[in-house]
């Protein structure tokens, strides 16, 4: 398949690591996307949207991004904290009083969004029970710490998406999905949403999950406590692929989004264009600041944490920046502003791969990136 879209002459190179991986097979569809200023510098595309190959993937194919939402989810609360609706100092159970037992009654905001709260495991194995905000955030707010909170990070998979979602609710009357439609992505045309319309499903891509034998290439150690509360839950595989799972609000896990709409945000929360600012300084200052630093209990590698994410410490995921921060997504995507040369960037695919650490795609065409912007 040829690779269809725009990419300005300094980043041919780019381009023809994305050819060759298409080339290659490592990939089924894909799109990358390098914006400054809401502008595209690069914005490409190719392969196709389904497993049978029938169907091309074009620049507006929308794909489950997973972890990658995450990223998202934590700008929409930002955007909260800076209209003085939420505090990222403040204890949860201020705005969500029946949060306050069996042990997180001190727990802050921003310990949440870092993933200090400990209460990583979902409470169910109905996939069903997922779509239900209401149920899970019900769930949560009795379930007991796995750890003492504030004393370290243990990813919280899908529960950050549930515990987010109920604090936007409870400070705005909304859900964190349609806060962020109506508040960031509508007037600014962010091709991203948590829970899809039923008008885009013309779009969604074919999630296309990896094999049986890349799923089991990890499980020899023996998981401690955190990891079988946060591996515990339904096999999502299954109903990615289905109109509900798209339709539910999970912004930990179920945003549908396209490259260019995901690197367009970012690039509009670091711009060099004050005027296009969605957050001021300050508040892109207090997200990014960092939380927490060390090995994460469920993810088992050393992270740092800002408020909801990931930030570029080892300097290998983002590219050579540091401050750089986003998120990454199950299955290879990703998607991060970098504020030193307030670009955003984004990677999105259907063919999944089983890495937990970084994508071995979208750090190469990362890299290749900065090369020659840096040439």
């Amino acid at each position: 398949m040829k690779v269809k879209g725009q990419c300005n002459e300094q980043f041919g190179r780019v381009k023809d690591l994305f050819q060759e991986l298409h080339t290659s097979g490592k990939e089924k569809g894909s799109s990358y996307a390098v914006y400054k200023d809401g502008e595209a510098i690069i914005d490409i595309w190719s392969g196709y949207s389904d497993a049978d190959e029938t169907k091309p993937w074009e620049r507006n194919n929308l794909a489950t991004v997973w972890s990658t939402t995450k990223g998202v989810a934590a700008i929409t609360c930002a955007l909260a904290v800076e209209r003085g609706l939420l505090d990222y100092s403040e204890k949860v159970s201020y705005y969500w009083p029946e949060f306050s037992v069996n042990g997180k009654e001190d727990i802050t905001v921003e310990m949440l969004l870092s993933h200090q709260a400990g209460i990583c495991g979902a409470q169910t194995d109905e996939v069903n029970d997922y779509y239900d905000q209401e149920l899970m955030a019900s769930k949560l707010a009795n379930m007991k710490p796995i750890w003492e909170p504030g004393t370290a990070s243990g990813y919280h998979s899908m529960t950050f998406g549930w515990l987010t979602t109920e604090l936007i609710k409870r400070v705005t009357g909304k859900t964190l999905g349609v806060y962020f439609r109506e508040e960031i992505g509508n007037d600014r045309d962010i091709d991203f949403y948590i829970g899809l319309p039923e008008s885009e499903e013309n779009r969604v891509a074919e999630m296309i999950p990896f094999s049986k034998e890349e799923n089991n290439q990890n499980e020899n150690a023996e998981p401690n406590d955190a990891q079988k509360a946060s591996g515990s839950g339904p096999n999502l595989l299954k109903p990615q692929n289905t109109r509900a799972w798209r339709a539910a609000e999970i912004p930990s896990a179920n945003g549908q989004g396209s490259a260019y709409g995901l690197a367009k945000l970012y690039s509009l929360i670091v711009p060099s264009d004050p005027s296009l600012k969605i957050l001021k300084d300050s508040t892109v200052d207090a997200m990014t600041r960092s939380r927490i630093e060390g090995r994460d209990m469920v993810l088992g590698v050393v992270t740092r944490w800002g408020a909801g994410f990931i930030m570029n410490k080892h300097k290998v995921i983002y590219g050579p920046v540091e401050e750089s921060f986003g998120h990454s997504g199950f299955g290879g995507s990703c998607a991060f502003g970098d504020p030193k040369n307030k670009l955003g960037i984004s990677y999105v695919m259907n063919k999944m791969k089983n890495n937990a650490a970084g994508d071995g795609r979208s750090i190469a065409l990362i890299n290749e990136t900065y090369k020659c912007l840096n040439q």
